[in-house]
């Protein structure tokens, strides 16, 4: 990832708190790619507090595979989630961390940050059947390549759902 998208990726989460509450939503929204084990995904990107690269994981025993450890992020520790493993691919050496939003504690490892896409860049298709893509709400299309979004509500579930259970 160069620096100069690092700073956009910066700017732009400053710019969303900023952002006029009387505009159009679908016209403020915005995505981040990022590059995971098996392809590219997107995350709606205010649902990421910040991207943080190369910090230090530490270990956490009896929870699933893939939650790797926690990772500090302004002195509070954050459940790291490799997106590889709750695919059930291959583990990665990931080195870049996306911060969830709100109140959940989750950083969610990738291998790399590719853009920032808006509306007028995309058009979104809606997945009519959830069963086989539980973790992705709907997908996006650049071009003429479909990408996956993220469905933060039901990955955050998952992941609570699988500690309380292990």
């Amino acid at each position: 990832m160069s620096d100069s998208l690092y700073e956009n990726i910066s700017r732009s989460q400053t710019d969303s708190e900023e952002i006029d509450e009387g505009q159009d939503e679908r016209n403020q929204k915005t995505w981040l790619l990022f590059k995971s084990e098996g392809g590219t995904y997107a995350i709606d990107s205010l649902e990421i507090r910040e991207v943080l690269r190369n910090h230090t994981i530490y270990p956490l025993p009896f929870t699933p595979d893939y939650i790797k450890g926690v990772v500090n992020y302004s002195g509070k520790p954050f459940a790291v989630v490799d997106f590889a493993i709750l695919q059930g691919l291959e583990k990665t050496n990931a080195r870049f961390f996306l911060v969830l939003g709100g109140d959940d504690d989750i950083a969610i490892q990738v291998m790399d940050i590719v853009e920032f896409y808006s509306a007028e860049d995309v058009e979104e298709q809606i997945l009519t059947d959830r069963t086989e893509a539980d973790l992705f709400s709907h997908t996006i299309n650049i071009g003429k390549v479909i990408v996956p979004v993220i469905d933060v509500n039901a990955l955050v579930k998952k992941v609570k759902v699988e500690i309380e259970n292990s």
